[in-house]
């Protein structure tokens, strides 16, 4: 990561093993976790954007307030957020409004979207369950007390902890939302191990261009 940031900024290429090098001599390099994982039941092959969404919730702090409730996606294809909102509750009317938000901002059509969540009161209920079946998205919950099967989101949301939520003193909502919203454009900008050093526009973009190669084909 460090070594692809480095590379877009002085517009040449930075040797990874070299930044590595650096890094461990500093003791800035982070434990990393083996590749050699099983594959989960309930395996999902993403093939294209806009068909797997994860949807969580965490919450974070405001001088004002106290805790309030973040609910944010992130599209499992080309790890965008789709849609995100930041409330002072966190019930099933929240997660409604930040899925419809994101559904017609993307333009998603009825049958397209497979919405990935765990199990929470909110995503569970009846009220929930009934939007997306009325827009026709498909809805995969987790397992209980498994974390793994919302990787994506759950990854996301610790990086944006790690990166933003934990160095800030929010005073108010509004201010918590305009650091929220600035960390998540820079965080589209940002190059991703899981897409090759690309960055989340960049992915986006080429499925645009290719889509467009293929309109213009037929």
């Amino acid at each position: 990561m460090v070594a692809a940031i480095a590379s877009q900024q002085f517009g040449e290429a930075v040797n990874r093993k070299r930044v590595q090098r650096v890094m461990r001599s500093h003791k800035l390099l982070q434990p990393t976790r083996g590749s050699g994982r099983r594959r989960r039941p309930g395996f999902f092959r993403v093939t294209r954007p806009d068909e797997l969404w994860h949807l969580d919730m965490t919450k974070v702090w405001t001088a004002q307030h106290g805790w309030v409730y973040l609910h944010a996606m992130v599209d499992c294809c080309t790890r965008e957020i789709p849609g995100w909102s930041l409330d002072l509750r966190c019930r099933d009317d929240e997660a409604i409004d930040v899925v419809e938000a994101a559904v017609l901002a993307r333009g998603v059509l009825p049958g397209e979207l497979t919405l990935g969540s765990d199990n929470g009161s909110q995503f569970t209920s009846k009220d929930f369950r009934r939007h997306l079946s009325s827009r026709g998205i498909s809805h995969r919950r987790g397992g209980y007390r498994d974390p793994e099967s919302q990787a994506f989101i759950e990854s996301w949301f610790g990086q944006f902890k790690k990166r933003c939520a934990w160095r800030a003193e929010w005073e108010t909502l509004e201010q918590a939302r305009a650091e929220i919203a600035a960390y998540i454009d820079s965080y589209h900008h940002r190059p991703h191990s899981g897409l090759g050093y690309r960055t989340p526009t960049q992915v986006a973009q080429t499925w645009r261009d290719n889509l467009d190669l293929q309109t213009e084909a037929t």
